[in-house]
């Protein structure tokens, strides 16, 4: 079950970095979205999505697309890494 749920979150980020490579507006859709949601549904969003959600957060900053990455990145690594599966 672990390595299905760390599977899962591979993918969740792998997508997230092929969105903002081909397709960046994608991303800023769904930021907006996620924020016009009802707030208890935001809460469950923000809950059940944090990760990628701390990455629509660094995606909304004015910094460089290079920088953007780089943390984007470093996220997805430093999460993925803390949820292997272990023995």
């Amino acid at each position: 079950m672990r390595r299905l749920l760390f599977i899962l979150m591979v993918g969740l980020w792998g997508a997230f970095i092929a969105l903002a490579l081909t397709s960046p507006g994608t991303l800023t859709d769904v930021w907006r979205w996620a924020a016009g949601l009802w707030w208890p549904f935001q809460i469950t969003v923000w809950i059940l999505f944090l990760p990628w959600m701390i990455g629509l957060v660094i995606w909304q900053t004015d910094w460089s697309f290079a920088a953007r990455m780089a943390m984007i990145a470093a996220l997805a690594l430093g999460w993925s890494a803390a949820s292997f599966p272990r023995r």
